[in-house]
């Protein structure tokens, strides 16, 4: 009977697949519609994966073109020999191991020199996670490289830029409210501030004399946690077991770069610093043209909890600055892979990720990424294999998910989708590696920034830097002239001469922000507001704005409070002209709470499953004009700024700040022994499953 029943459930099944085939009759008939049948051997049903490929992506070049590449050697790397990262440093065993994979490259440099007739410009030889020699060599060299016993392959590296939007962008989280959203402020409630971790940056460098990295603050801090724990400075610091001199002293012969422990040895804040672009100690951004990035993604993820105030005494840096990394008490590493020598090439961010291995990071952060994720799919192959290496390490990776919000991925690398394509991922590498905890942005529920009021209204205002003058230099209480149209030169004129001297404010729509803020000016305003005529925050365009009068932008929740406090000018016959008031423009910054019900994602971050369907990204954070410190100060320091910057650059630090938190409290529960799983794992699904 069973038999039967099979035979017949089969029979049904084969019977619906015919009929899916089935041309319906009505369709024949329809207009434009005509079928053709074709050879079912001249059709795939194979699914794309991630790095499968139609056509030679790599960049064609002359054979006299140097390129840097990746000699991928056949021997297993040190992790890959089955080594764990925990502690690798101490394991004489693996670092053996490792010694003896320096020395087959040296002798396999050597063969290469032999077989191309030059001298080989080496810039890494990676043991740790790869068995790689990263060089720059002549295009044409590279097919006799290929051939050398011993080789696996030779693969063309990517170079990466950091992933930031701008300095400003259409939403607006700041680290002075940020923290709701994250729960950094509940942590630290509860004691967990980072003390004892350490978090590597590896971005273009930091400012080494800023403020929010300041020794004394530093340590300040962890004397008052030290106080909280009721224990004595010397001893608190001493069970935190802090990154010293020592320490890298005794890890030097283990790290990929030659380093003067005096050098690299910043403070107690700043334990390691390393250009690994330049091959130096520089990693300011004093002397490149890389940016100010780095300091601004460090502060992010480590700004101290105090600021000095100049007389010996700190003070907290949430109420006179506003921004407090997420881990504040955390060590800082600097890692800087965007130089005068550029960067940053996928064997300048692994060195540096296995020196932060080596030297115990808690936390890494790479705020950057390739512009899609369809660059060289090969070598982003390889690269995620040594990725998917460290996944027993103890060390969060957090990357920066990308800002190509509207980029598709294909096979094709043309930015629109063929029918073969499956992949609607928008993730830039290295943030799509397996083990990368790939971080998006979302819209911040607050902002920060300088602000006006009206009466008990508070307005935190947005500006955009043309060749308009801040709001600030016109502190002070003035009056207004508030209108519910859209800032036309028609609407001014309505107005008559109650604008002279006053400032203006008028609405979103119709014409530009420039020609707005022009016809109030021509109508004698000293300054303009418009007010969104949507939900979130405006980023003006004011490239053709002539004028040096103020203009800044606010919400449109913000206007409607303004008008609700704002006194009715009518005419004659009782109909509304304009509303008025006073409004009082502070030298000071403020920050307000929106306290909405939902979060929403930000335009510009990348998302999507790839054709490998993980999950990616896996977390989100606030990314968008995030208000951190500033790091192109003048030589001597001094100017201890802070600036906004939107990307999922801003996002990516705040995870590995949230991880170097959730390390701290797996240390002090002692996690690892009672679960029998490593801190990266521990850490990476607490983040997840409590977001």
């Amino acid at each position: 009977m069973k038999k039967v029943t099979k035979q017949v459930l089969c029979l049904l099944l084969v019977a619906a697949m015919l009929a899916g085939f089935a041309v319906p009759v009505n369709a024949v008939h329809e207009p434009g519609i005509s079928f053709k049948q074709v050879d079912n051997s001249s059709v795939s049903a194979n699914l794309l994966t991630e790095f499968e490929n139609h056509t030679d992506q790599e960049p064609q070049y002359a054979d006299t073109d140097m390129v840097r590449v990746s000699v991928v050697l056949e021997k297993q790397s040190t992790i890959e020999a089955g080594y764990s990262t925990q502690n690798i440093a101490q394991n004489t065993e693996a670092m053996a191991y490792r010694a003896e994979l320096q020395r087959q490259q040296t002798a396999m440099t050597a063969s290469i020199e032999k077989a191309t007739g030059n001298k080989l410009d080496v810039v890494w030889n990676l043991t740790l996670a790869a068995n790689i020699i990263s060089a720059n060599v002549p295009y044409g060299q590279i097919e006799a490289i290929e051939k050398l016993q011993g080789v696996e392959k030779v693969l063309i590296e990517n170079q990466y830029q950091p992933d930031v939007v701008s300095k400003e962008e259409t939403v607006a989280p700041h680290m002075a409210t940020s923290g709701k959203q994250i729960g950094s402020a509940l942590a630290w409630n509860a004691g967990y501030t980072g003390a004892g971790t350490r978090i590597a940056v590896i971005d273009t460098g930091a400012d080494l004399d800023h403020q929010s990295f300041n020794e004394g603050a530093y340590q300040y801090s962890l004397a008052r946690q030290a106080s909280l724990a009721n224990m004595t400075v010397e001893a608190y610091t001493e069970s935190l077991n802090l990154l010293d001199a020592a320490e890298i002293a005794s890890l030097a012969h283990e790290l990929n770069v030659s380093v003067d422990i005096d050098e690299v040895f910043v403070s107690s804040k700043i334990p390691f610093g390393y250009n690994y672009v330049d091959g130096d100690n520089d990693v300011t951004h004093l002397h490149d043209a890389q940016g100010e990035h780095g300091s601004h993604v460090a502060g992010i993820s480590t700004a101290n909890a105090y600021v000095p105030n100049g007389d010996g005494s700190y003070a907290r840096a949430l109420d006179s600055v506003m921004v407090q990394g997420v881990a504040p008490d955390a060590q800082l590493l600097v890692m800087k892979v965007f130089g005068k020598g550029g960067g940053a090439y996928d064997s300048d961010y692994m060195a540096a990720i296995e020196d932060a291995v080596i030297l115990g990071a808690d936390a890494v952060n790479l705020s950057l990424g390739s512009g899609n994720p369809g660059m060289s799919r090969n070598t982003t192959a390889e690269y995620q294999a040594i990725m998917d290496s460290l996944m027993k390490s103890g060390t969060v990776v957090a990357m920066s998910a990308g800002n190509s919000g509207s980029w598709v991925e294909n096979a094709y690398n043309a930015g629109y989708l063929y029918a073969e394509d499956v992949s609607m991922q928008t993730n830039g590498s290295p943030g799509s590696f397996t083990n990368s905890l790939s971080v998006a942005s979302v819209d911040n529920d607050g902002f920060t920034g300088y602000y006006a009021s009206v009466g008990d209204v508070m307005i935190v205002y947005n500006e955009t830097d043309y060749s308009n003058a801040p709001f600030t230099s016109i502190a002070g209480e003035h009056e207004y002239v508030f209108i519910d149209g859209v800032g036309t030169p028609e609407d001014w004129a309505a107005v008559g001469d109650a604008l002279v001297g006053k400032i203006a404010l008028c609405s979103r729509g119709t014409t530009s922000f420039y020609e707005k803020a022009v016809a109030a000016v021509d109508a004698g305003a000293i300054a303009t507001f418009i007010y969104n005529n949507q939900s979130g925050v405006i980023n003006m365009d004011l490239t053709d704005y002539p004028y040096t009068q103020p203009v800044a932008s606010i919400t449109q929740a913000e206007g409607a409070a303004v008008k609700a406090a704002s006194t009715p000018v009518t005419d004659d016959a009782g109909n509304v002209l304009y509303y008025t008031g006073k409004i009082t423009i502070s030298s000071n910054l403020g920050s307000a709470q929106f306290n909405s019900e939902f979060y929403t994602m930000s335009s510009f971050s990348s998302w999507g499953v790839p054709g490998s369907l993980e999950l990616k990204p896996e977390i989100t954070a606030p990314g968008g004009s995030i208000y951190s410190v500033f790091g192109e100060t003048p030589e001597g320091g001094g100017a201890d700024q802070y600036e906004l910057m939107s990307g999922t650059s801003m996002a990516s630090p705040q995870v590995a700040g949230m991880a170097a938190l959730v390390a701290q409290y797996i240390r002090e529960e002692g996690l690892e022994e009672k679960t029998g799983l490593d801190a990266r794992t521990l850490g990476q699904s607490l983040l997840m499953s409590t977001a």
